[in-house]
């Protein structure tokens, strides 16, 4: 009976470590699966957060695009607004003083003068001057910005270049100011260049310096050095106010809002420079007066 008792214990000893070991086994087993599929489910949830950031990321460029393109449709807004109060207003004024001179010497029987007739029609000619440019600034800007293809430079003598631009502005200088031309080069120096566009700039430098300058001097100075042309228009008038220097070649930027002219010069001076392969700078160190430097490679 000892015996059998004994070996019955055993049996429920053994039963009993058997059920724990397998009970074990399967807490053990239970435990690994839950790790793998937690790590599984950490890196489904680790790939889903970088996805969902590279998303972010691509929503927050898209909104910063959207946001440039608001300001620059902003700003085109704003510029062309700014176009079309200025040229309406730059086309009135020649408009109404053409118009009403006009009328003045189509009045029948009004007793004038000799000297008032003349001076009434030197203003016709004037603001006909004036509208006339508004209009070939128009039209050269569109031309320049639609990427026309530029004629084939040709040969021209450069001293030519700088006496053409002179005489193109002497009607429209003070009576105070005097014209130099400073020029270096030799009479007979001819090069391959575009002549028609560095008249266009220098033309343009020319007419703003004549707006501003009411007594000394304008100069215009050439050169010619390692296959270059350098020009520089100088003048002796207020200069360019300092917190214009960053904007004088944008669009529509005007020295003085009193001063005839739509603030396309300077801009169109500078394309065209560009256009030939030149530079066009504001010399920021001169003083006083105001001082533009043109380089233009010639071929």
């Amino acid at each position: 009976a000892f015996l059998l008792n004994r070996s019955s214990d055993l049996e429920m000893q053994r039963s009993r470590f058997t059920t724990g070991g397998l009970a074990m086994i399967l807490v053990v087993t239970a435990m690994l699966l839950f790790l793998v599929i937690n790590n599984r489910w950490n890196h489904r949830l680790e790939i889903k957060n970088r996805q969902l950031e590279r998303e972010r990321n691509v929503v927050i460029a898209k909104n910063k695009q959207v946001a440039i393109e608001y300001n620059r449709a902003e700003n085109a807004l704003k510029a062309r607004k700014a176009f079309m109060q200025s040229i309406t207003h730059e086309v009135r004024t020649p408009l109404n003083a053409i118009s009403g001179f006009t009328q003045v010497l189509a009045t029948p029987d009004l007793e004038m003068t000799a000297a008032e007739r003349l001076d009434f029609s030197l203003r016709i000619q004037e603001n006909t001057r004036l509208l006339t440019n508004i209009v070939d600034d128009l039209i050269q800007i569109s031309d320049m910005e639609s990427g026309y293809e530029l004629p084939a430079p040709e040969q021209f003598p450069v001293a030519a270049l700088a006496a053409m631009a002179l005489e193109s502005i002497s009607s429209r200088v003070a009576p105070t100011v005097t014209l130099i031309n400073n020029s270096t080069v030799a009479e007979d120096l001819v090069v391959t260049t575009y002549p028609q566009m560095i008249q266009t700039i220098l033309r343009k430098l020319l007419d703003n310096s004549a707006k501003f300058t009411r007594q000394g001097n304008i100069t215009l100075s050439v050169s010619f050095k390692d296959e270059k042309l350098f020009f520089s228009v100088t003048d002796t008038g207020p200069g360019i106010p300092p917190e214009k220097k960053d904007v004088v070649f944008e669009r529509f930027s005007k020295l003085d809002d009193f001063v005839q002219g739509t603030g396309l010069g300077l801009s169109l001076a500078r394309m065209a420079a560009e256009r030939i392969g030149g530079t066009l700078t504001l010399d920021t160190d001169h003083n006083p007066g105001a001082k533009f430097d043109l380089i233009v490679p010639v071929h």
